[in-house]
């Protein structure tokens, strides 16, 4: 699909339209798209397979890429590269768990794997028990969005606009 910016911050399609949508607005829901650095499948096979057993490692691997690829994600956004580096630092370091979030709920995370990321947690440095069941209760938190996002059946180019918002309006 071709775009070419037609003003600031707007991108026109040059082969029209077939939602009815502004193409400026088509235009830059593209390029949001074309921003995603891999596939839902090169998050890991793992992902994908719901009966798959994953060990520490393997989460611990997951969860790398899920962050990684937001931030691979972010330098491929429109008008993110143009921010100077220390603001998005900022924006990213202000945005990230939401953006795990979604890209956990993208790639289909299977619910099993929550507790096994407590796990891998609470395996990497020792905790009081206070620290312990505040972070059991984010892991909760946690699960209970990414099955409340795939529930709904975001489809690719509502999770890029999700994530796109996400970024650019950080929570102060």
């Amino acid at each position: 699909m071709a775009h070419a910016q037609s003003g600031p911050g707007q991108y026109a399609l040059t082969n029209g339209d077939p939602y009815g949508c502004p193409s400026y607005l088509t235009g830059f829901i593209s390029l949001l798209l074309r921003a995603e650095p891999y596939p839902t499948s090169r998050y890991g096979a793992q992902c994908l397979q719901a009966g798959s057993i994953m060990g520490i490692e393997n989460i611990c691997e997951m969860a790398a890429r899920l962050l990684f690829s937001a931030i691979e994600w972010a330098k491929n956004v429109p008008f993110f590269p143009d921010f100077q580096l220390a603001d998005q630092v900022c924006l990213l370091r202000m945005t990230w768990s939401e953006l795990f979030v979604l890209n956990a709920a993208q790639c289909a995370m299977p619910f099993h794997v929550a507790p096994l990321l407590a796990a891998a947690g609470l395996h990497a440095s020792p905790m009081s028990a206070e620290r312990v069941v505040a972070f059991m209760d984010h892991i909760r938190v946690f699960q209970e969005q990414v099955e409340k996002l795939k529930a709904l059946h975001v489809d690719a180019a509502e999770y890029a606009c999700l994530k796109a918002i996400v970024l650019f309006t950080p929570v102060l």
